[in-house]
């Protein structure tokens, strides 16, 4: 018989920069479980009894991490509670021992001294954990293609080449890729860099908070950004993010005009002649 295998340690990563949470959550999730705070007032409501650590920056508007050290001793004095800092100055570790908490990391946090760390913290709640040993990762989910009217499936890719195929003749385009809701690429024409779909992922969460203090009605449509010689446009729908890199403004304003045409209310299906 096979033997369950054990639940992945928690940890609760709090911060206040978006990046840094998305960054942290993909170099940790693949060996634990993550829990992310984006303050330490979300952080003191996110603790659960399954929270088996806490990494949480010391710099954050409102509470501070030592401040949230201090809290936690004091409600849960036996949840490890580990800070981290850009700047580690002399006399900090002091006192954030004296918070109650075990450490104080420089940022940015690299897996090769993260996680034996981790490792060496968590040791006493979970002695048989091992983060050096190669995540073990579940089969990818299949998922279902897509299908037309008269039940003749379509493949995910087809249907992207569909869509990226006539937007890269608009003039000015130079390339176009798109990708799922979870930044997984779907398809590609030119040359566009895999982790751009990360950064569309969070780009999408960042501007739909963004609108809701700009009391904007409705989900953000798109995001155009203007660099010193190509500018790219950021769409988004339900399920797709799509990032298409163009010469100038002008161009941008052209892909947008089709977008709103031809995918930002279509159907993917529609896509398909």
């Amino acid at each position: 018989m096979t033997g369950l295998m054990p639940p992945r340690p928690a940890v609760l990563i709090v911060d206040d920069s978006p990046g840094v949470l998305t960054a942290m959550e993909k170099l940790l999730s693949p060996h634990l479980t993550v829990q992310v705070a984006d303050s330490a007032t979300a952080a003191l409501r996110a603790v659960t009894p399954d929270t088996g650590l806490v990494l949480a920056d010391i710099r954050m508007p409102g509470m501070t991490g030592l401040e949230l050290a201090r809290a936690l001793h004091q409600g849960r004095p036996g949840l490890p509670v580990v800070l981290m800092s850009g700047v580690v100055e002399d006399g900090l570790r002091g006192r954030a021992r004296e918070h109650g908490a075990l450490d104080v990391l420089r940022k940015p946090l690299r897996s090769e001294t993260l996680l034996p760390a981790l490792q060496e913290w968590l040791a006493p709640q979970h002695p048989d954990l091992d983060l050096t040993a190669p995540p073990l990762r579940p089969a990818p989910a299949v998922a279902a293609p897509r299908r037309q009217p008269h039940g003749v499936a379509l493949d995910p890719g087809v249907v992207a080449q569909a869509l990226l195929r006539p937007l890269t003749l608009l003039p000015g385009v130079i390339s176009a890729a798109l990708f799922s809701e979870d930044g997984l690429l779907l398809g590609v024409q030119g040359e566009v860099n895999i982790q751009v779909g990360m950064y569309l992922r969070f780009l999408a969460t960042t501007t739909q908070t963004l609108g809701t203090h700009l009391d904007a009605q409705g989900s953000v449509r798109a995001v155009q950004l203007e660099f010193g010689d190509r500018v790219l446009v950021a769409c988004f729908r339900p399920g797709e993010l799509l990032a298409v890199l163009v010469r100038d403004t002008p161009a941008a304003s052209s892909v947008k005009a089709w977008v709103r045409q031809r995918w930002a209310d279509a159907p993917s299906r529609s896509l398909v002649h």
